[in-house]
């Protein structure tokens, strides 16, 4: 056996995969590997930089700094050095270079754009750039389609959608190659998901723009925009909060926060309620003591300390402690308990995914990566 892999267990649990969901690891003397379709496959012979996997894909950065693409058991070398950034997607690969922007699809590079100065944006399967001429254009489905031939203010990329304010202040959102005049007035906040945008207006007006319709939720008595240090300033809009609005100052918790198709919020009474779908849910009937929203999953602390999760418009008591650590995907939230093992919640109930205590561990769609031992991962993928 190769000695790099005397220190690497990997253990295959029952498994269920749809497509190629998978994720990388380094062994203890740096070689890098990825788990893809019940097999470790060995990409790299020194310890990488970066990675960032996608639900049927993986980009890295190797110790030189050379940009990376495995998918569909295929590695691809992209001839790309010491990126100033990349953003891996279930649809793209995004990446700078020399204030350049371009996208691979899988197949061949395509450059974008080249003004870094002006607003851009990279969603999952849409990205928003300017052209050597300013002009504005959605790139979606392997082409350029032009929203603005003047520069834009503001700008952003949910899944499959942007939400954008013009050189005149007008709130638009381009969804399923449609524009939509949402407001002659930049908003003041906007949150962008799949299908979803969640926004305030320059009334105060808590507002989801969702599937081609806009729906007002309520209004604010108070605007709180919680300042953070370093956070992005837009000049040209003095009254955008571009850090987080609040509930209020004492608690810091996010007013509002968006997904796929829902939006959580907390309304003038403390009340905590989802948008989902077109329909609002009552949660709780006081603010949480944290919530969070990745993809289409809502998971939260009540006040007394239950682990709530908020699926498939459903609310479920996962459990009755507030779990350590907790990472989730589409369709799944996997959380540590109050014994280090590992859960998983998804298809509405909780699963026991490790009986041993776990180190740490990443999830990845349906494929769950963990190790209880240094450098010896596990794997389990959700039925």
């Amino acid at each position: 056996m190769n000695r790099n892999l005397l220190s690497l267990l990997v253990v295959l649990l029952p498994l269920y995969c749809s497509g190629q969901h998978m994720l990388g690891y380094s062994t203890q003397q740096g070689d890098y590997y990825v788990y893809d379709d019940d097999r470790q496959v060995h990409l790299e012979h020194q310890q990488i930089l970066s990675a960032q996997p996608a639900a049927n894909s993986i980009a890295y950065i190797t110790n030189t700094g050379d940009l990376k693409y495995y998918a569909r058991h295929n590695l691809s070398k992209l001839d790309i050095s010491n990126p100033s950034f990349y953003r891996n997607t279930d649809y793209y690969l995004y990446y700078s270079t020399g204030g350049n922007f371009s996208v691979f699809n899988g197949i061949e590079k395509k450059y974008l754009g080249n003004i870094q100065h002006l607003p851009y944006a990279f969603g999952d399967s849409i990205a928003a750039v300017h052209d050597f001429s300013a002009y504005f254009y959605a790139y979606v489905k392997d082409k350029f389609i032009e929203l603005e031939q003047h520069p834009i203010k503001k700008v952003e990329a949910g899944d499959n959608l942007l939400a954008y304010v013009n050189h005149i202040d007008q709130f638009k959102i381009f969804y399923h190659y449609e524009k939509f005049a949402i407001d002659d007035y930049a908003p003041v906040k906007m949150k962008a998901a799949a299908n979803t945008v969640a926004f305030i207006n320059n009334y105060n007006d808590l507002k989801v723009f969702y599937n081609g319709k806009v729906y007002e939720l309520y209004n604010l008595p108070e605007l709180i925009c919680l300042e953070l240090p370093g956070s992005t300033q837009t000049p040209d809009l003095p009254d955008y909060c571009d850090a987080e609005v609040v509930y209020d100052v004492e608690s810091s918790l996010p007013l509002f926060k968006a997904g796929d198709d829902m939006v959580a919020y907390i309304d003038d009474n403390g009340r905590f309620f989802v948008f989902y779908k077109g329909n609002i849910v009552a949660l709780e009937q006081q603010p949480p003591l944290s919530y969070e929203i990745v993809d289409n999953v809502l998971y939260y602390a009540d006040n007394n300390n239950y682990f709530k999760i908020f699926m498939d418009g459903e609310l479920t008591i996962a459990e009755t402690f507030i779990p350590a650590t907790i990472k989730a995907d589409k369709d799944v939230v996997v959380y540590t308990d109050l014994d280090k093992r590992l859960k998983a919640f998804y298809n509405g109930e909780v699963h026991i995914v490790s009986s041993s205590i776990v180190l740490d561990f990443e999830v990845n769609q349906s494929l769950i990566m963990y190790n209880d031992l240094p450098y010896k991962y596990k794997f389990y993928s959700r039925e």
